[in-house]
Formats: structure tokens, sequence, C-alpha cells
């Protein structure tokens, strides 16, 4: 066998991961054969090379536009500079050959994250807002990252799309930091209602991967992961926004009517990632109810030793009532 046969094995088979075809404990199990005591050091020598290969192009583009003191050319060299790499990365990830998948990948993604950048600072330059329209950038690099995930098959480019969509709505009209939280939800309202339908369409487009949406396998995991995230999250932050409130008891209520629904919706079509998010939630709320009633009624240590206590008893509830349950199906 060729010294290059088995690197080009294991980048196959990376690739059928990838694209959802295989799951991480199948990857493994075929990947061993082609394993070499020193293809962990090549490999992580190979990704540090692409690194500062990429890396150089960019300071050389930056030193240029700052040389130059123009957003416009610099904009239009990272406009021409993402739509190389984006063509190199789509030929690279698609490569009947497969040869490099996991580097076309790396290269696709930076070539969009150029486009980005380039449309941020091509309305700097036509408006003098400074980034007041980064979330306009971002919403259009998420339109051309999830057209690239369904036109060539590839899962990455769907999750950077869909990191751009959620931050790109959630920061309209605002920079991105200028916001109360880390997410950047300045409309708590509008992100619950938008990320539980992704949710939703999330866990359609998983039923339909069997038939219709075969070739797109994986693509819903994603959209249920984004979804419930952003959609607990606001939630969260809908409940913790009112304390002086009338409203507070009721976005409480409803946060807690939320995970439920998860939890149920987890268990009627035995999905991990609705259950997952519910029992994390519910941990969360659990401890958020519980802090807005002691935080001044104990002292500091006396609070976290209750918490400690309640969360051992209640984990320790939860593995009994697991175990239960697998007895009863055994």
């Amino acid at each position: 066998m060729k010294n290059t046969t088995p690197q080009m094995m294991i980048y196959e088979i990376a690739d059928w991961h990838h694209q959802g075809l295989i799951d991480r404990q199948t990857q493994d199990l075929l990947s061993a054969p082609y394993q070499r005591p020193n293809q962990l050091l090549s490999t992580a020598l190979q990704w540090l090379a692409i690194g500062a290969l990429l890396l150089i192009g960019m300071a050389i583009l930056g030193g240029v536009g700052l040389l130059s003191e123009s957003f416009l050319l610099a904009a239009v060299l990272c406009f021409i500079s993402g739509g190389v790499l984006w063509w190199m990365g789509v030929r690279l990830a698609r490569d009947p050959a497969g040869r490099m998948p996991l580097t076309g990948i790396v290269i696709l993604t930076v070539g969009l994250m150029l486009i980005c950048g380039s449309l941020i600072l091509g309305e700097t330059y036509f408006d003098e807002g400074a980034f007041v329209h980064l979330p306009r950038g971002l919403l259009v690099t998420a339109v051309l990252s999830v057209a690239t995930a369904y036109r060539y098959r590839l899962r990455w480019p769907l999750l950077l799309g869909l990191l751009c969509a959620f931050h790109g709505l959630g920061s309209w009209e605002q920079y991105a930091g200028g916001g109360g939280y880390v997410f950047e939800i300045l409309d708590q309202r509008l992100m619950a209602v938008v990320a539980g339908l992704v949710a939703l369409t999330g866990l359609w487009h998983q039923r339909a991967e069997v038939r219709a949406l075969r070739h797109h396998s994986g693509f819903g995991r994603l959209y249920v992961i984004f979804g419930l995230l952003y959609f607990n999250c606001s939630l969260w932050f809908l409940s913790l926004d009112n304390y002086d409130s009338p409203q507070a008891g009721l976005w409480v209520l409803l946060f807690t009517l939320a995970i439920i629904s998860q939890l149920v919706i987890g268990a009627r079509f035995k999905h991990p990632s609705f259950t997952g998010f519910g029992v994390v939630f519910l941990g969360i709320d659990l401890y958020t109810r519980f802090y807005e009633y002691s935080s001044d009624r104990f002292s500091g240590a006396t609070f976290f030793a209750v918490a400690g206590v309640i969360g051992v008893l209640l984990g320790w509830l939860f593995e009994r009532a697991a175990q239960r349950a697998r007895e009863d199906r055994s």
C-alpha cells in the first residue's frame, strides 16, 4: 500500500462523517486500520501549515488595505480573496478522489468569512456609521453559507450560516458587544419565536432526511441545536429582565412550560437534543428560581451548601428513575 493511500482513506472516512453518512464510532472503527504512530503529528503539522498560510495571506491583505488607507480597496481585496478561497474550498471538499476534504472545508469557511468582512468594509466606506451595518453583512453571509451547504451537501457551512443568521438577527442595528448579553439578543420575544420555529423545522428536517432529504443528513440536527439554544436563552433572559414587572411571573411560567414541552417532545420522538436541552435548562431554571428566593435570605456559604445538597438529591432521584425505566424496558 502506498504511503499516501492510508491518508486518503482517513480523509475519505472523515468526509463521510462530516456529511453525516456515518457516526463518530463508525468513523473511529473504519479509520483504525489506516492509523499510523506518527499520523497524529503529521495531521497536526498539516493543519498548522494551512493555518499559517491563511494567516499570512490575510496579514498581507490587511497590510495593503492599511497602507492604502482605503476601506474600499480593503473591501475589494477581501471580496476577491474570499471568492477565490470559496471556489478552491468547494473544489477540494467535493473532489471525487477525496484527497483533502477537511482542508477544503477550512478554506471554504475562511472564504465565506472574508466575503462577510468585505461586505462590512464596503458599507463602512459608503456610510461612515462604522460597524452599525454588521448585521446586514452577517445575514448575507448566512444566505451564502446555507446555499453553499445545500448545493454541495456540506454541513459546516450550514453551521456557520446559522450562527451568522442568529447573531445578525439578534444584533440588528447594533454592533456586537453593545447589548446586555453575550448572545446579543435585543428582542428576546421575537428571537424566541424565530428560534422555536427553527427548532421545529429541524425536527421536521431530521424526519425528512430518511427519504426526501437523505442527501442532507445531519442538517436537521444543526437546526435543532441552534434553535433550542437561542429559544431557551431568550426565554431565560426574559424571566430575568422583569423582576419588578407585573409580567415577571408570566415569563417564568412560560419558560418552565417551554422546558417541560421540550422534555415531552424528546420523550415522544426519542430525540436526545430536545431531552438534553430540556434537562439542562430545567436545572438552570430551578437554580435561578432558587437564587431569586434565597439570595437575600441566606448567607453565601449557606446558599451554596443548600444548592449543592439539592443538586445531589435531584441527581440521585433522576438516576434512580432512569434505572427503573431501563429495568421496565428489559
